[in-house]
C-alpha cells in the first residue's frame, strides 16, 4: 500500500468535523488496506508506530525534526523556525516549504513512492537508534524519508515522527470503523471491543479480523507481556447506595490506595509492569519487579494492583505525590531508597495460561491469596466481607484513620467477572469526599481554549473541558476552566497543549456554537477539576436534551492538577455527571 494513498484519507479525515463521516471514511480506508499492512494503517492513523504498550519511542523532538528538514532542503533552521511561528505545526511547515527547494542529499527525489510498510521499517529503525551518534542517525534517516516523499506525504511523515497526527481519531473510532468495514455495522463494535480490551492492540485485532474474520477475533486470548485494559469502578454519593447497586448478599470492601494502578505480568523470572494507560513502567519500579518474581508462586501470572509510596518506619501509606517523584528515567535506585514503595494486589487475571476474566470475584480472590506470599513489599490488599452496612462503614472509617483514600466495594455475585475496560456496578469506590455534594473532583478532557485578556494576554484565559460519552465515543463539554492555576501554570498552557492543537473542531467533540473556543485541541490532555455543583445549562452539551435545549455543566470549576496517567477515554463519563445531577436534585 502506497503511503500517498493513506495520506489522501488523512487529508479527508483532517477536514471532517462529523464523527459518523469520520467512521465511514476510516471504514473505506480499512477495506482497501491489505492484510499485511492493516495493523500499520491503524497505528499510523492514531499517530503511533506500534501498540502503545510496546512503548516504541522514536525519540524525535522538534529540534531533531527541524534539523532533518534543514538537511533535506538545504535551508537554514531559522527559516523553518519563522514558518513554525506562522503555522504552529511543523508538518504544515514542511508542506509549505518551496517544492522546488534544492536538496542536499539523495540526489533527485522519487516522489510518492513511499510504501506504508517501508515507512514503518524506517521509523522502527529510528526508534532503535540508541547511544552515541543516535541523534545523527535519527536526523539522517528522517531526512532520507522526507527526500523520498511528496510534499503532502512529508506533512504526515513529520507529524508521525513527532507523535502529533492531529486527526482526532481514537481507538473506539477505529473499532467503529472496523465493525462497519468487516461486520457491516458499528453496532457490532462490542464484538471487537471485548477482544481489544484483552489484547490492548488495535492493530492486532484489525489484522486478525481481516485475515480470519470474527471467528478469529473471538479466539484472541490473554498473552503475557500484552496488558489487559483495567476494570474500573463506579461511585456513589451515599454509602447506603452501595448495597442497592451491588447485587450480592455480601459485599467485599477492600482498602483503596492513593497510588498508581499497576498490572504485573510474570513469565518465569521475567516480570513486566504496566501503568493504567498500559505503558511499560518496568524500569520505574525495580524492587517491585524483583519481589513479584520471588513472591508469586505461580510460574506465569497476570496480576492487578496498586503501587503505593510507603513509610516502613512509621508503617504508614504516603500520598500519591510522593510516588510521582519516583516516576523518572534517571537515579531510579537513589529514589527507591529514599521513597520506598509497596505493591498491594487486589486481583488475578491469568495463572499459568488459564484466564480468570470469566471467574467470579470470590474465586479470583481465593486464587490470588493462594499464589501470593505476602511480605513488606508485596501483599494482597486488606479487606472485609459483610452483608451489614455498619460493618462496612467501620472498616471504611478505619481505612481513613490509617491514611487511606477509602474503600472499593466489590460484588460477590454469580456474575462478578473481571470486566476488562469497563466501568460497571460490580466495583464501587467510596471516599469521604463523596459524602458531600461535589466535594470530589471530576477528570475532564481539554478540548479547547479561549484567548486570554488583560493580565492573561499572551496565554489562555480559560480551557473548555469535556466529559466522555462512551456509547457514542464523543466528548461533551461540561465547563470553562479558568480558576485554580498558578501564574507559572497559566503562562505555560500554550506550550503544554501545543502538540494537541488543531485548526478546526475535532470530530469526536460535541460543542454548542456559542461555546466555540478560540483554539481547538484533539482530546489528549486531562485535568482534575473541583466544582461546587452540577446544574442545567443551555451552553454545554453534556447529556444534551434537544427538546429542552439544555445540557449539564459544572459550576465554579477549579483546576487541581493534570492527570497524565489517564487516557482521555478514562475521563469522568457523562453518565457519572448525570448521576451526580440526579442525586443533587433529590437532596
Amino acid at each position: 500500500m502506497r503511503f500517498s494513498y493513506l495520506v489522501n484519507y488523512f487529508e479527508n479525515l483532517e477536514k471532517t468535523s462529523s464523527k459518523n463521516a469520520m467512521v465511514q471514511t476510516l471504514a473505506s480506508l480499512l477495506k482497501e488496506a491489505t492484510v499485511s499492512s492493516i495493523d500499520i494503517v491503524c497505528y499510523f492513523t492514531l499517530g503511533e508506530v506500534a501498540a502503545a504498550y510496546k512503548n516504541v519511542q522514536l525519540g524525535i523532538g522538534t529540534e531533531i525534526a527541524k534539523s532533518a528538514i534543514s538537511l533535506t532542503f538545504g535551508i537554514e533552521k531559522t527559516v523553518i523556525e519563522n514558518k513554525l511561528k506562522k503555522f504552529g505545526d511543523l508538518g504544515t511547515v514542511t508542506l509549505k516549504i518551496d517544492k522546488a527547494a534544492k536538496r542536499k542529499i539523495m540526489g533527485i527525489s522519487v516522489k510518492g513512492k513511499l510504501s506504508v510498510s517501508n515507512l514503518h521499517k524506517e521509523l522502527i529503525k529510528i526508534a532503535r537508534a540508541k547511544g552515541t551518534g543516535s541523534q545523527e542517525v535519527k536526523e539522517k534517516t528522517l531526512a532520507t524519508i522526507l527526500t523520498e516523499a511528496s510534499p503532502e506525504e512529508r506533512k504526515y511523515v513529520i507529524r508521525l515522527a513527532l507523535g502529533e497526527m492531529r486527526l482526532g481519531v481514537a481507538d473506539m473510532t477505529l473499532l467503529d470503523a472496523l465493525a462497519v468495514a468487516f461486520l457491516g455495522s458499528k453496532e457490532k463494535r462490542v464484538l471487537l471491543e471485548d477482544a481489544y480490551n484483552v489484547c490492548s492492540d488495535i492493530g492486532y485485532v484489525a489484522k486478525i479480523l481481516a485475515r480470519s474474520g470474527l471467528k478469529g477475533v473471538k479466539r484472541i486470548r490473554i498473552s503475557l507481556g500484552r496488558p489487559i485494559k483495567p476494570m474500573l469502578a463506579q461511585r456513589v454519593s451515599k454509602l447506603s447506595e452501595i448495597m442497592k447497586h451491588i447485587k450480592s448478599e455480601e459485599v467485599a470492601a477492600e482498602e483503596k490506595y492513593d497510588g498508581e494502578r499497576i498490572q504485573a505480568h510474570k513469565n518465569g523470572n521475567k516480570v513486566k509492569l504496566f501503568s493504567r494507560r498500559l505503558i511499560d513502567v518496568t524500569s520505574q519500579f525495580p524492587i517491585i519487579v524483583n519481589q513479584v518474581s520471588k513472591r508469586i508462586s505461580a510460574k506465569k501470572a497476570v496480576l492487578d494492583g496498586e503501587v503505593v509510596a510507603y513509610d516502613f518506619e512509621e508503617k504508614a501509606f504516603e500520598p500519591f505525590q510522593k510516588l510521582m517523584q519516583r516516576r523518572r528515567k534517571y537515579k531510579v535506585k537513589e529514589f527507591a531508597e529514599t521513597m520506598p514503595v509497596k505493591y498491594m494486589l487486589f486481583d488475578v487475571l491469568c495463572v499459568n495460561g488459564k484466564s480468570y476474566l470469566k471467574t467470579i470475584y470470590p474465586q479470583r480472590r481465593k486464587k490470588l491469596e493462594k499464589i501470593v506470599k505476602n511480605n513488606k513489599r508485596v501483599a494482597v490488599a486488606n479487606r472485609m466481607v459483610s452483608a451489614q452496612l455498619e460493618e462496612i462503614d467501620d472498616f471504611f472509617q478505619d481505612c481513613l484513620e490509617r491514611g487511606l483514600e477509602g474503600i472499593v466495594c466489590k460484588s460477590n455475585a454469580t456474575d462478578s467477572y473481571y470486566q476488562a475496560g469497563a466501568r460497571g456496578w460490580l466495583w464501587i469506590k467510596w471516599k469521604a469526599s463523596y459524602a458531600t455534594e461535589l466535594s470530589d473532583t471530576l477528570d475532564l478532557v481539554v478540548v479547547g481554549a479561549y484567548a486570554g485578556k488583560g493580565k492573561r494576554a499572551g496565554t489562555y484565559g480559560a480551557l473548555l473541558c469535556a466529559a466522555y460519552e462512551s456509547e457514542k465515543d464523543v466528548f461533551q463539554t461540561v465547563c470553562k476552566l479558568g480558576s485554580g492555576f498558578y501564574d507559572k501554570q497559566l503562562s505555560s498552557l500554550p506550550e503544554k497543549l501545543e502538540d494537541a492543537k488543531v485548526s478546526k473542531k475535532p470530530a469526536r467533540v460535541a460543542v454548542n456554537k456559542e461555546m466555540f473556543p478560540d483554539y481547538w485541541f484533539t482530546p489528549k490532555y486531562m485535568v482534575e477539576v473541583l466544582g461546587s455543583e452540577i446544574t442545567q445549562s443551555p451552553a454545554h452539551t453534556c447529556d444534551w436534551d434537544a427538546e429542552e435545549k439544555r445540557g449539564l455543566s459544572l459550576r465554579f470549576p477549579r483546576f487541581k492538577r493534570w492527570r497524565g496517567e489517564k487516557a482521555p477515554e478514562q475521563a469522568t463519563t457523562v453518565s457519572e455527571v448525570v448521576e451526580m445531577f440526579r442525586r443533587s436534585r433529590k437532596k
